[in-house]
């Protein structure tokens, strides 16, 4: 297993490396994922059969070094699901933001990820004793939750050592399912940086997540595994600063809704489109509420009172892809309107 580790650890350092301009500084890896880590999500047909493979993934970088919308480029042999195997490592991977001027910003990467052919056969391993059990599990990833911590809750466990020293710092846990979509038996995974007790306040928050009782396939989700990533951003700590990373939606309206919606003076003068910006607040379930409209263009047509009657209609999820709550905190939508026959937003 010596000879994995050392293709893997390569593989991850070429893929960040590269000229950056002056005052700039690339993406660094802080931890990658080890042999062990690739082995539970290695797909479980190619394993039992004892074969590797690779895929190269794209990611961004958040400016808390958390990795997000990360989707597969290749992937070889094709189809053997090396990619998503890929993709679901990524709450594994801690890593410094790329910095313009010293400050932290969101990057581009690429990242080729080796799964090396096993040295020893593998079919007889697959459900037997030992550590090679874990690929008999299932492991999830985006997960809808239907509940997750709020902001005030994470604010709340934000470890006391790293408050005091205004530390932000991330974890990950490897958790299992329960009845009822709750989850238990949670392992740190990654924390960063250690001695600040992130680990211990992420398992705190463990309580506070709802899952699906079953997959879109009839699948009850008890007894399958998940990995979720929690970041700690100091600005939490400011109810004004909250940080919420860029939302995932779990519902948004449809052409349908913009259509009655849209206001009769506008449709009646002609008018081809419009754009509404609000603020809004992300309550239970990540529904929005107390949306206030904050620029309008064209003004005084009807479209900030049809962007707000949409509002409802808008759900983000829960819990972002870099370990963020949402519940608590303050959301920007942008919404752009077409006459009803194409109307539609954008994000």
């Amino acid at each position: 297993m010596k000879t994995s580790c050392l293709v893997l650890s390569l593989a991850l350092a070429v893929a960040i490396a590269g000229p950056v301009a002056a005052g700039e500084t690339a993406a660094d890896w802080l931890k990658g994922p080890t042999p062990e880590d690739l082995l539970t999500v290695w797909p479980r047909d190619a394993y039992k059969r004892g074969y590797g493979g690779k895929a190269i993934i794209a990611c961004q970088v958040s400016v808390q070094g958390a990795l997000r919308e990360c989707a597969v480029e290749s992937e070889s042999p094709a189809g053997a699901g090396f990619g998503s195997a890929a993709v679901a490592l990524t709450p594994q991977f801690l890593m410094k933001p790329a910095t313009r001027d010293g400050i932290p910003v969101v990057s581009a990467v690429r990242i080729p990820v080796i799964f090396p052919t096993p040295e020893v056969p593998t079919g007889t391993l697959l459900r037997g004793a030992g550590f090679y059990t874990n690929m008999a599990r299932v492991s999830l990833s985006d997960i809808p939750w239907t509940a997750a911590p709020s902001y005030a809750q994470v604010a709340a466990a934000y470890p006391e050592k790293a408050r005091a020293k205004q530390v932000g710092g991330r974890a990950t846990l490897s958790c299992t399912f329960r009845a009822g979509g709750r989850i238990g038996s949670c392992d740190t995974v990654a924390e960063e940086p250690k001695g600040h007790g992130f680990a211990a306040a992420a398992k705190s928050l463990t309580g506070n997540f709802v899952g699906p009782t079953t997959l879109s396939d009839g699948s009850d989700t008890a007894g399958m595994d998940m990995q979720i990533p929690f970041t700690f951003a100091v600005e939490m700590l400011v109810p004004d600063k909250r940080v919420m990373g860029k939302p995932q939606w779990r519902a948004l309206p449809t052409g349908s809704d913009f259509a009655k919606v849209y206001p009769a003076a506008a449709a009646a003068a002609g008018i081809q489109g419009a754009r509404v910006v609000m603020l809004c607040e992300v309550g239970a379930e990540g529904r929005l509420t107390g949306c206030l409209v904050e620029s309008e263009d064209p003004r005084g047509l009807g479209f900030d009172q049809a962007a707000l009657a949409l509002a409802t209609a808008f759900q983000v999820k829960t819990w972002t892809a870099e370990g963020l709550p949402t519940v608590g905190g303050k959301i920007r939508l942008p919404i752009r309107y077409q006459p009803p026959q194409t109307a539609g937003a954008s994000q």
